[in-house]
């Protein structure tokens, strides 16, 4: 494991929330944290308003003045998450150049969720699972937060094959696809076979798609 990209993994994901920090939160970015949580966890379908007023010790009349409909919740979350997500994607190529630090960063991302006891999905892969059930507001977010995250990860591909840092067979984009797929379905193993699979698994990702191991 590279001790320097779980360092600008950590140090990235902080400087994307500075903001909300400054101040505290207010009720609408209480509200928002609260539902964010509450769908990594469960899922969009399984909570409700009551869920958060209680939660929060608020009144469900509150969370109706910020966000009049469930649906005017989510789509806030996913922009709010896609916004974050870029704040971090810029952050860290600010701070590193070599594209395998940047790869390894981004397994970080992962690996935090495994702080929480497993108990979270990442963002993306709960929206993925639920993506038919959810309102079609949500989905178009949903869509061009996946293509956020592929659009990226393909630049990193790219950039570490021509540099000699990462190796792979086919294209960058199913490549991408497959690292996508491999991580957000790792992180649902581990819910139910332990975090020790889920870090299994980044080894195994680490061993086929670095060259030259440091």
């Amino acid at each position: 494991m590279s001790t320097k990209a779980a360092e600008i993994a950590r140090e990235t994901t902080a400087a994307t929330s500075v903001r909300n920090r400054r101040g505290g939160r207010n009720t609408r970015e209480a509200i928002l944290d609260t539902a964010e949580e509450l769908l990594q966890r469960r899922g969009y379908n399984a909570f409700s308003y009551h869920h958060i007023a209680v939660q929060l010790g608020i009144r469900n009349a509150a969370i109706h003045y910020h966000f009049p409909s469930k649906e005017d919740l989510g789509i806030e979350l996913v922009s709010r998450f896609r916004m974050r997500l870029a704040e971090w994607i810029e952050v860290l190529e600010e701070q590193e150049s070599d594209p395998w630090a940047l790869l390894d960063a981004y397994f970080e991302f992962y690996l935090d969720y495994l702080d929480e006891g497993g108990r979270k999905i990442c963002f993306s892969g709960m929206l993925g699972a639920e993506f038919q059930a959810i309102p079609d507001g949500m989905r178009e977010e949903a869509r061009q937060c996946m293509e956020q995250i592929l659009h990226w990860l393909v630049s990193v591909l790219e950039r570490g094959e021509a540099a000699g840092r990462i190796r792979y067979e086919g294209p960058p984009e199913a490549k991408a696809v497959q690292l996508g797929a491999a991580l957000q379905g790792g992180l649902q193993i581990a819910r139910v076979a332990g975090a020790d699979r889920f870090r299994q698994l980044i080894e195994q990702l680490r061993l086929e798609l670095q060259p030259n191991p440091i």
